[in-house]
């Protein structure tokens, strides 16, 4: 039964109430002014729709609400999902005929046109149409927007149009019509030979031959990682393609699509015009411009998108400094591909280019395999590296022939795949070494001297000369009480400075206060140091991530006694004007000159602390070398782990006698990821790269413990260079951490979306894509009622559960979710069902100011305890920076493939601040037949393999591809669970020490950590489950059978698995 009239005319479609209803719907049609942040529990339905088209139209440029009615655009009309549309009494999608489209005439004459036509059972007929709505008799449809939009180019289209236009338009239609292609439309004649090549991220592509020619390149960030370096093989175009579209760029600038073959355009994304538009312009300019151009390409690129979205509208005098700085740099790093022909390297002022450091896996003799003999090995290596390609080829033909060894002027070779593979990896380190040391023309960039240490060990830091006779007792400035084990971490500090060790890297797992501790070293050696005349009055430098900038300054405000660095200068975004010195613009790259002014860090009496970004630092390296600094804190040091990038090198030169890096996950991908860390704070303390790489590449026991003591361990006497404690070990005083699993077994819609989602034939990819979305929600089937959104989900209904049960007592919960969409959907369900005033939401596109005042609007339950909240954020823009202790209860409803992501989300709430236990709840949807083969169940084994080592060993990396492809071919041939049981002679629980089982009765456990916090009860008895059995730290009940009787209600969310498939692994906490 509609809720809504549903009237369309040409500019949309307007709804109002047809009938009589209690709450909403009644408070509509008695014309009463709604407030639809206050919606009512019987209206939660239509909160998800109204946070749906919220979540579509985010600038209410195609909606509107009245009192009584409800006004959509055709747009938006055509971009309603069938979940919403059945809500609001939409008509329903199109079906039952077939949408045709070709093209008529020449392409850029006057006679092209974009022709489309309706087709049923093969011939074609007449459908009304009033924009996004065709009729079919009294049957109303839908258009899906592809259609819509295809019908709307068409008649947008005007023929007299420039050829680009021509072209922009075909490409468009079909692009629209490829989108649903096979699923109600067909594209005829030339249109279904034309394919659509997509550009959303632009480099520069240099000539080899001439450095000073240039011109856009076109990638995709699909394609294209973050971290990865992109290069004319990563392109989304090749060949005859890719130099058609370097040739029409440069001519014409950007468009909005570009012819690059016959029948193939390209069509490039607004957010990239602006880079296109800027390398094309300066191509056309004089030799000494064009050199000029490629000198500062990145901060003019930089500029151009700032004003892009100052025409835009989107950062305006209203824009926080913070919120300006955060802004340009997600869009210069969305619409910029850093590519390989144009990297910048430090390596003196001079010109240079970055070298291929991934390829090799050692140097000197870590070529040469453990397994090979003595004799062998002094045979292979006196063969002269100029040899070595002809030797190589040799041994692949021998090989191939069967022919046992290879003749040479030094000796018989053993035609064996291992000296083959021994020779090979040789050759690659030669041909490395030769193309460092070739002379390049290339101009790039201008920066101050660094060495690397990527192929051998050129240079190892020395200890410095430092006073001895330092008071070190702690401040009194500092007047936040320090923890025994900061006291400790700030006395490591004062050591290592004392013992002239360069750097020391802080490891400490988040929420442990390294911030703290850092400041407190900070302001010991200000007063002991530098105002008692020991050491030279030099800046403090902190470098931070642009989200953590506000935070350094709350902390300086919060810790410390008022007055000892005055106010922190700001260099970054707009107030860097200020420290620019006069008549200059640009980068310091541009000419190896340095363009800011620090003048105003050296006058005072006092020293000074400056805060700026990584981007400010790569901007202006030689501004932060020409100037002196007693300490740099390189904050979330982990932004420099690419060694060959701009940033870690600009890092690397900062003049600073003391280094300092903070992070509470100093490995994120591998362990060379350390090794960079290690690099920027005590060059060569790790040694070489490629000999790093060659032992400590793969990880294990023992390697991953030889490597934790060389950095953690005290050498040669002196203090160590790093820090590493977890809460477990040093924070003792905090509450405990408990993970709990929640399994639930699939409604019946998505186990079925869930087996058309593993159909074999599907990309690595796509397949992992769609299983993620459908294990958290399957969406709605044609004829479902709106009402059972809610109860389709596995997850989504445990975790509705989860948080009932932390509103009865009265305690708050942080959510993390990882589609933009949930984010917004799942808010006004939680709103709505718990009754609250607001529930907030913190992503990648929340501005830093309105990020600080959610946090403090959440955070104010610690002073006045106003009960039950909930915070909704993303896992990667929320976890690092915030503090949310009012929170005890973290909810993953989507998980992050690295534990070490989803442990940084955990210690949000799990730090010092923190004073109630915490729980962890892990919502899992099991599949009924697949039971352990459903995806929830293959993560978690993958999760908790990867958080054991990275407990062990220091090292959480993220799924690399050989991982992922394991998980795929998991989710495709699993099989339907076996009837065998596990309980058949009661509840018995062996092989975990880390837990305590307490027997309720034979078929009933209580189980939890031995170190306290949540429990579970686990029970094959559904008469077990009631108020009586529970206690106040049950965070879970779990029944082993199956069961049609009513539970009464009880203050913990309950699992009934009908059965014991999953037990002992996805059922114990953790």
């Amino acid at each position: 039964m509609n809720r809504f009239e549903f009237i369309v005319d040409t500019n949309g479609g307007l709804l109002s109430v047809t009938q009589e209803r209690k709450g909403l719907m009644d408070r509509f049609r008695r014309r009463e002014r709604v407030d639809f942040d206050r919606l009512k529990t019987s209206d939660r339905v239509f909160a998800i729709t109204l946070a749906r088209i919220r979540g579509l139209d985010r600038d209410n440029n195609h909606h509107r609400f009245e009192a009584d009615t409800l006004f959509l655009d055709h747009w938006l009309l055509s971009r309603m999902d069938d979940f919403s549309a059945s809500v609001l009494g939409l008509p329903p999608r199109l079906s039952g005929f077939d949408f045709h489209a070709a093209i008529r005439g020449t392409v850029g004459s006057q006679r092209f046109a974009l022709e489309w036509w309706w087709e049923k059972n093969g011939r074609q007929v007449q459908l009304n149409r009033t924009g996004s709505v065709v009729q079919s008799g009294s049957t109303r449809m839908r258009l899906p927007a592809p259609i819509f939009d295809a019908i709307e180019l068409s008649k947008a289209f005007d023929n007299s149009a420039p050829l680009p236009e021509h072209w922009d338009a075909l490409a468009r239609f079909r692009n629209a019509i490829g989108m649903v292609e096979n699923e109600g439309a067909q594209p005829e004649g030339f249109l279904k030979h034309i394919e659509i090549v997509s550009c959303d991220r632009v480099g520069l592509s240099i000539d080899e031959t001439n450095p000073s020619s240039f011109a856009p390149i076109p990638f995709t960030s699909s394609q294209l990682g973050e971290e990865d370096l992109a290069s004319t093989e990563s392109s989304t175009l090749a060949g005859d393609e890719l130099e058609s579209f370097k040739q029409d760029a440069n001519k014409k600038g950007a468009q909005p699509a570009y012819k690059i073959s016959s029948n193939r355009y390209l069509i490039l994304d607004r957010s990239a015009m602006p880079v296109v538009d800027v390398i094309s312009r300066h191509a056309a300019l004089s030799e000494e411009e064009k050199l000029n151009f490629l000198e500062n390409a990145e901060q003019i690129i930089f500029e151009a998108i700032e004003d892009a979205l100052r025409q835009d509208g989107k950062l305006n005098e209203l824009t926080s400094p913070q919120d300006q700085v955060e802004a340009v740099e997600t869009a210069f790093k969305s619409a910029w591909a850093e590519t390989r022909e144009w990297a910048e390297r430090v390596i003196e002022i001079r010109k240079w280019t970055k070298p291929e450091i991934t390829v090799p896996d050692g140097s000197g003799t870590s070529w040469l395999p453990n397994d090979i003999d003595a004799a062998l090995g002094e045979l292979l290596g006196t063969i002269p590296d100029e040899d070595l390609k002809e030797l190589v080829s040799a041994l692949v033909k021998a090989i191939a022939e069967n022919r046992p060894t290879v003749p040479t002027a030094y000796g018989d070779v053993p035609a064996l795949p291992l000296v083959y593979e021994a020779l090979k990896r040789r050759f690659e380190l030669y041909l490395a070494r030769k193309e460092s040391t070739v002379p390049n023309d290339e101009v790039t960039a201008f920066l101050p001297v660094t060495h690397d240490n990527f192929w051998e060990l050129q240079f190892r830091e020395r200890l410095r000369q430092r006073p001895q006779t330092l008071n070190s007792n702690l401040p009194t400035a500092v007047k936040q009480k320090l923890r025994p084990y900061q006291t400790a971490a700030f006395r490591w500090q004062v050591e290592a400075w004392r013992a002239g060790l360069p750097g020391i890297l802080n490891a400490d797992e988040q929420g442990l206060g390294k911030t703290l501790q850092t400041l407190s070293f900070l302001t010991w050696l200000s007063i002991e140091g530098i105002l008692s005349g020991a050491i030279p009055n030099r800046p403090i430098l902190i470098v931070a991530p642009t989200s953590l900038l506000r935070n350094w300054e709350e902390e300086i405000k919060t810790h410390l006694e008022p007055g000892l660095w005055g106010d922190p200068v700001r260099l970054y975004g707009p107030e860097l004007r200020q420290s620019r010195k006069t008549d200059v613009r640009g980068r310091d790259i541009q000419d190896g000159h340095a363009r800011l002014d620090f003048t105003e860090l050296y006058q005072s009496n006092t020293p000074r602390i400056a805060i700026t970004t990584y981007q400010t630092l790569a901007n202006y390296a030689v501004s932060f070398t020409e100037n002196q600094f007693s300490v740099v804190v390189f904050d979330e040091i982990q932004n420099v782990k690419n060694p060959a990038t701009l940033r870690a090198v600009a890092a690397k030169a900062v003049n600073a006698d003391f280094r300092i890096g903070l992070t509470g996950t100093p490995v994120e991908n591998a362990t060379r990821d350390l090794w960079a860390v290690m690099d920027q704070l005590f060059p060569g303390a790790l040694g070489a790269l490629t000999d790093f790489r060659t032992t400590f590449d793969t990880p294990k026991a023992g390697n991953m413990r030889a490597l934790h003591s060389a950095i953690f361990q005290p050498q040669a006497g002196n203090p160590s260079l790093g820090l590493r404690r977890t809460k477990e070990t040093v924070a003792r005083e905090l509450p405990t951490k408990t993970r709990v699993l929640h399994p639930r077994i699939m409604p019946p819609v998505q186990a079925l979306r869930y087996d058309e989602a593993r159909r074999p034939g599907q990309t690595l990819f796509g397949l992992l894509h769609h299983i993620r979305r459908t294990s958290l929600h399957p969406g709605l089937i044609e004829g479902e009622a709106p009402d059972s959104f809610t109860h389709s989900s596995a997850r989504i209904s445990a975790a509705m559960d989860i948080l009932t049960c932390i509103k009865n007592k009265g305690e708050r919960a942080l959510v993390f979710v990882e589609s933009l969409d949930v984010q917004q959907w799942f808010a006004e369900l939680v709103k709505i069902e718990f009754a609250l005033a607001r529930v907030d939401i913190i992503n990648g596109s929340t501005p830093i100011s309105h990020r600080h005042e959610i946090t403090k609007r959440f955070q104010r339950h610690l002073d006045l305890d106003e009960g039950f909240d909930v915070l909704i954020l993303g896992p990667r823009a929320a976890g690092t920076g915030l503090t949310l202790t009012a929170a005890n209860h973290v909810i993953h409803l989507t998980r992050w493939w690295n534990p070490a992501v989803e442990e940084q989300c955990n210690d949000r709430t799990h730090r010092i601040g923190q004073t109630r236990p915490v729980t962890i709840h892990i919502p899992l949807a099991i599949h009924p037949r697949l039971q352990r083969g459903s995806f929830d169940c293959l993560l978690q084994s993958l999760m908790r393999r990867k958080r054991t080592l990275a407990d062990s060993i220091l090292w959480g990396p993220e799924s690399d591809e050989s991982e992922l492809l394991t998980l795929y071919e998991a989710i495709i041939t699993a099989d339907e669970a076996s009837d065998e049981t596990n309980t058949s002679e009661g509840l018995i629980l062996n092989g975990y020490p880390s837990l305590l089982a307490e027997e309720i009765d034979h078929n009933t456990l209580r189980i939890s950590p031995r170190s306290g916090g949540a429990s579970v009860i686990v029970t094959t008895e559904p008469l077990r489950i009631n108020k009586e059995t529970l206690s106040a730290t049950d965070a879970a009940v779990v029944l082993l059978a199956s069961t049609k009787d009513r539970f009464p209600l009880i203050d913990a969310p309950i699992s009934v698995l009908g059965g014991d498939k999953l037990w002992p692994e996805f059922v114990l906490p953790e």
